[in-house]
C-alpha cells in the first residue's frame, strides 16, 4: 500500500507499507511492496518490520544504503507496538544533505504508514 511522500529540498522520499499475514515470507513482501510502489529506481530503499509467526515477535530491518534509517523506521514500530507489520521508505537523493532532517522525515512517513495500515 502506498503511503506519503515528502519533498525536502531536492530529495523525494515515499513510503509504503503492508499487514503481514502468519507465514508470509517479510523477504519477498518487501520485494513485492518496492514493485507496487515503485520504489525500484529510488537511491536508497531502508525498511523494517515487526512480526509474530508463531506468537513471538521477530524484527527485521535494513538500511538500503542509508545508514540508520532502518533502526528510525524500527524504532517507530516499536513505539507504537505495531506487530505484523513491514513498512518501506525510498529516498531520491537530490544532491544535497539533510542532516538529521532525513530523519525525521523517515519517523514521519512511518508514523503516517502505521496509522495507515
Amino acid at each position: 500500500m502506498k503511503g506519503a511522500k515528502i519533498r525536502a529540498g531536492a530529495c523525494r522520499f515515499a513510503a509504503g507499507g503492508v499487514r503481514l499475514v502468519p507465514g508470509q515470507d517479510p523477504a519477498a513482501a518487501l520485494k513485492e511492496l518496492v514493485r507496487k510502489c515503485r520504489m525500484h529506481k529510488a537511491t536508497h530503499v531502508s525498511w523494517a518490520c515487526r512480526h509474530a509467526p508463531e506468537g513471538r515477535i521477530s524484527e527485521m530491518k535494513g538500511d538500503g544504503g542509508e545508514s540508520g534509517a532502518g533502526n528510525v523506521i524500527l524504532d517507530v514500530l516499536r513505539k507504537s507496538s505495531a506487530e505484523n507489520i513491514l513498512v518501506a521508505v525510498a529516498r531520491w537523493y537530490g544532491g544535497k544533505h539533510l542532516g538529521g532532517l532525513r530523519f525525521r522525515i523517515y519517523r514521519k512517513l512511518t508514523s503516517e504508514m502505521i496509522e495507515i495500515l
